[in-house]
């Protein structure tokens, strides 16, 4: 599972993928994407990696890709605004 932080790496991921740069219609492509997570927010935690071992805490919202019914990739829902905004750093 890639956790993405840059906005490369989701560039990288679509091409995997075979997404088109305009991301139209993923779906065509066996994605799906599933939002969890409390707050809007990228200054904290967030992520798989994160929420097994904090199951009481809320954690940033994030998106989970999901290819053929298998996660592939999450990214931070606030930072990925970022990212259509122009925002390059992760």
């Amino acid at each position: 599972m890639i956790h993405v932080q840059t906005r490369q790496e989701l560039v990288d991921l679509a091409r995997e993928l075979g997404v088109r740069p305009d991301w139209y219609e993923p779906d065509e492509q066996g994605l799906e994407a599933r939002v969890k997570g409390t707050y809007f927010d990228n200054a904290g935690f967030w992520g798989r990696a994160y929420v097994p071992r904090h199951r009481d805490m809320a954690t940033e919202l994030y998106v989970t890709l999901v290819h053929e019914g298998q996660p592939v990739a999450e990214v931070n829902l606030a930072t990925l605004f970022a990212f259509a905004c122009g925002y390059e750093e992760g």
